[in-house]
């Protein structure tokens, strides 16, 4: 059975490592990006979590690479806006700021919004068709990483049924970040059936090519995922003003 989030965040308090995937020296890409891919892929899905410390020496020995590739890949990461550099007091995965939650959901909400009352107005049966049997699948899913993933191509597809490049381009520009926010509430069973009832409405308007009715179901499931996100970063920032 999948972790809440709280659960999560008070398991990673008592943690004396990463679960990080070996880097394999065989691989072509650098060591520093092999690093990089390794950290970012446990900062967007959750293992490594907000405001988590991230020590150099102990990811390095877990990876099997020395501290050079480590702080390169750090820098990177930094320039994503996935984790804080500060000096002399080391890194830490990045956390949101209320003002980003808010931020980023009120775009997710109107670009999203939009693109449902597009898709409800050009979609054809055969697209109807694809999106119905991708909720299907998404209700018999109970992996998170699994579920994440078709989760993410039903908004994408959605998006791309739109016939508004711009609106795809948009939400394509942060749809990482947004996975992010995923693989929490597909941790969460009572958040992970009320996605599943939304994301069902949002189908029913959309094949019958009600406008408005889809617009406002993906607007609500929107602002339901905001709801969720502002909770869990409440909590969480609660939990480390408590562990401090």
């Amino acid at each position: 059975m999948a972790k809440k989030p709280s659960e999560s965040i008070h398991n990673h308090e008592k943690k004396e490592g990463y679960q990080l995937s070996v880097v394999d020296s065989i691989e072509r890409l650098p060591l520093s990006e092999q690093v990089y891919l390794a950290l970012k892929q446990a900062i967007l899905t959750g293992e490594l979590m907000p405001d988590e410390k991230l020590n150099e020496v102990k990811i390095a020995e877990q990876l099997r690479v020395s501290a050079t590739p480590v702080r390169e890949a750090f820098r990177k990461l930094a320039k994503d806006n996935l984790v804080v550099i500060v000096p002399w007091k080391g890194v830490r995965v990045k956390g949101d700021t209320p003002e980003e939650i808010i931020a980023l959901y009120q775009c997710r909400e109107v670009m999203e919004g939009l693109g449902a009352r597009l898709c409800a107005r050009h979609a054809t049966p055969e697209q109807v068709a694809e999106l119905k049997e991708l909720c299907k699948e998404m209700h018999a899913i109970e992996d998170a990483t699994e579920r994440v993933d078709v989760n993410s191509r039903f908004h994408t597809m959605i998006a791309q049924f739109s016939g508004n490049e711009r609106v795809l381009d948009y939400l394509s520009d942060f749809r990482e970040r947004v996975n992010r926010d995923m693989y929490l509430s597909s941790f969460d069973a009572g958040r992970t059936h009320e996605c599943d009832d939304e994301h069902d409405q949002i189908i029913s308007a959309i094949e019958r090519h009600d406008e408005v009715a889809a617009e406002n179901a993906m607007r609500q499931h929107i602002n339901n995922a905001f709801i969720f996100k502002r909770a869990n970063a409440e909590l969480a920032q609660k939990q480390n003003s408590e562990a401090k």
